[in-house]
């Protein structure tokens, strides 16, 4: 292991692993033609496994391109040295354009507004000599999800506008996306991505009627690369489409209808270790409420790692491996505890390491695992990850270290 965070005075820490990042990485970049649109997604913080060292590594993979949900994302990439492509997958202000050329951040436009600001921002830093060339500006379309985009009844005006800007030298059209709402369904005849995708190729044969030219496509997210893995040799037309990966990336595989495995690997473990044992008698109970009682005489072993860190409070029939072992969480999850019963695993002593989320051996707990329990996701269970907890970065290329 590398990258120790210097002054961290609790076991708690999330172990990330870039190894794993790069295998993962390649098993996506090979669902697509080699001169296929690819965007890494590392908004949210890399969805929490910490966006500076993902960035970092991904960018060494050869990633052309990485996502970034808010302006800051990116401007945090841009202060510790990023110097390739980022798309901006958000909404902005006029004010927010000059932000975003000022670090050359890539709009993906979603609505005319978006179109008219960044135009004006361009052309006025074009006037004033602080850039010399088009910027870089992708366009996204509705075609179903009803979030962000240009509805298609707007493409013709829209795309009339666009090609006047691009006349003056001021933007390029480089990209074109949409995005699923039910990226799960990619190849079964009829779906919703099917609709969505029909949608999807009318605008851009209307946009290149329009005289708009030179742009990919990318439309998938995890569940959509799958599909694309699985359908795109029976299907001429999926070999041009995009990729945009997000929770494969981190080693979770991606839902599919058709239950498609792409072979990904977890990047993330969550680990902590046993600081305390309490001794509990038959009837007693455990944590906030009492809502837990031993039925036996326990051991209870208390582990430095709460709701505050992100293992929710809701999780109600949590698990944790101690002593190679899955033993249960009992008793409400605190803010900064979670209890477990080590009574059938007396081997476990004080100080012993903790597995929350992860694998030993040949036992795991998968993050869908936890997410199933918390009734939410893996997305959020991820993010929810808190700055409270270091992350360690394991490679095989150099030491890293870089804290939340």
């Amino acid at each position: 292991m590398s990258g120790e965070v210097s002054k961290r005075y609790r076991p708690t820490v999330a172990i990330v692993d870039l190894v794993r990042l790069a295998q993962n990485f390649r098993v996506l970049k090979s669902t697509v033609a080699d001169d296929t649109f690819v965007c890494p997604m590392v908004k949210a913080n890399a969805y929490g496994h910490g966006d500076v060292a993902i960035a970092n590594k991904l960018r060494r993979l050869g990633a052309q391109n990485l996502g970034v949900g808010l302006i800051e994302e990116g401007v945090r990439l841009r202060e510790n040295r990023d110097s390739g492509t980022i798309l901006h997958f958000g909404m902005f202000g006029s004010s927010d354009a000059e932000v975003m050329i000022e670090n050359r951040l890539s709009p993906v436009l979603s609505s005319r507004q978006g179109l008219e600001d960044f135009a004006t921002a361009a052309a006025r830093f074009r006037s004033q000599g602080h850039i010399n060339m088009p910027l870089e500006v992708h366009v996204k379309i509705n075609t179903g999800m009803n979030r962000l985009g240009i509805s298609c009844d707007e493409v013709a005006d829209f795309s009339k506008r666009l090609v006047e800007v691009i006349s003056r030298g001021d933007l390029r059209l480089v990209g074109l996306s949409t995005h699923f709402s039910e990226g799960e369904d990619f190849g079964v005849p009829g779906g919703e991505s099917e609709q969505q995708l029909r949608k999807f190729y009318r605008v851009e044969t209307e946009m290149r009627a329009a005289g708009l030219h030179g742009f990919q496509l990318h439309v998938a997210n995890s569940s959509a690369a799958a599909g694309i893995a699985r359908h795109r040799d029976s299907n001429r037309a999926y070999a041009k489409l995009g990729i945009r990966p997000g929770l494969a990336l981190y080693g979770v595989e991606p839902h599919s209808k058709e239950n498609i495995q792409l072979g990904v690997e977890p990047v993330l473990q969550l680990v902590s270790r046993i600081t305390h044992i309490q001794n509990v008698r038959t009837g007693e109970g455990v944590s906030y409420g009492l809502n837990w009682r031993a039925g036996r005489p326990s051991r209870i072993g208390v582990i430095p790692c709460g709701y505050a860190d992100g293992f929710r409070r809701c999780i109600t029939d949590g698990m944790v491996i101690a002593g190679g072992k899955r033993i249960p969480v009992v008793g409400t999850v605190c803010m900064d505890y979670i209890m477990c019963d080590l009574t059938e695993v007396e081997s476990v002593k004080l100080n012993d390491e903790v597995t929350l989320i992860g694998s030993v051996d040949a036992v795991s707990i998968k993050v869908d695992e936890l997410a199933q329990s918390a009734q939410t996701i893996p997305y959020e269970i991820f993010t929810g990850i808190s700055e409270r907890v270091p992350r360690l970065y394991v490679d095989d290329e150099a030491p890293v270290s870089v804290p939340f």
